[in-house]
């Protein structure tokens, strides 16, 4: 049993004490962070979590944005303990200055509406190069922002060997895979969007594999390297370049040590 199949648990339970999960500060500041100190109480309507779809240059800095509640308070915290906030407007739009930097940064997106904090889905990881990607625990990294075409865009695996491959394709588009050659106990279809991810059905050895990925009129594939890394000397992230792509090894909410190794 792997830990991709344990974490898709973790991920949810994560979701209620991850980053994000802060006390705030006025609209557009950064400040420091005290967690929730109470349980909210069971909510009696559904509430979609808040998204990020679209990460644009501005004058210092990228701007991220996305959709919320309407006249929520939206906040992104850093693992560092920083928040930045702002309000959704009466669409549920949004967007916050994060600020120019030359490294990679990971942030938690949550929003609070009344007295019900709701905690998106996986962590926002934003690249210098201007690709926004949703790493999720358990499962495959999303290129929101900056993704190809068509191709395979990422690589999640664990130190016991659960994997998941992840891309586009045409959508609604069945596939299946195939690792060094062998056909492995995989398949799935794109969504309407052509996103997909598709889990191994048994342990990935560490070391380098080819995959591809078939369907119907299309055949992709990818070199990737299923090496575990130990986890981050500092921080909740640590990104290095591969020869593969830009290998981003992190901390999941339920503490485990997840690798995705976003492909060139």
């Amino acid at each position: 049993m792997t830990r991709f199949k344990q974490t898709l648990l973790a991920r949810t339970l994560g979701a209620v004490i991850g980053l994000g999960l802060l006390s705030g500060c006025g609209e557009g500041q950064v400040g420091a962070v005290s967690p929730l100190n109470r349980e909210a109480e069971a909510p009696s309507t559904y509430l979609a979590p808040p998204s990020a779809s679209a990460l644009r240059p501005g004058a210092e800095g990228p701007v991220l944005s996305g959709a919320a509640a309407a006249g929520a308070r939206v906040r992104l915290a850093t693992p560092e303990g920083e928040v930045r906030m702002t309000q959704a407007n009466g669409d549920g739009a949004w967007s916050i200055a994060l600020g120019a930097s030359a490294v990679p940064r990971i942030f938690g997106l949550s929003m609070q509406t009344g007295e019900r904090t709701v905690q998106a889905e996986g962590y926002q990881l934003v690249l210098p190069d201007g690709r926004l990607v949703l790493l999720r625990a358990g499962a495959g990294a999303v290129v929101v922002e900056g993704a190809v075409d068509e191709g395979i865009t990422a690589f999640d695996f664990d130190e016991e060997g659960g994997a998941v491959i992840s891309g586009v394709a045409p959508p609604d588009a069945i596939l299946s895979v195939r690792i060094d050659g062998r056909t492995v106990s995989t398949s799935g279809r794109a969504d309407a969007a052509g996103h997909f991810s598709l889990p191994f059905g048994a342990p990935v050895p560490p070391g380098p594999h080819q995959i591809r990925v078939q369907g119907e009129s299309l055949d992709l594939s990818a070199e990737v390297d299923a090496t575990p890394a130990a986890p981050p000397e500092e921080g909740a992230i640590r990104a290095t370049r591969s020869p593969y792509g830009l290998r981003v090894d992190w901390l999941t909410p339920g503490g485990g040590l997840q690798s995705t190794l976003l492909l060139d």
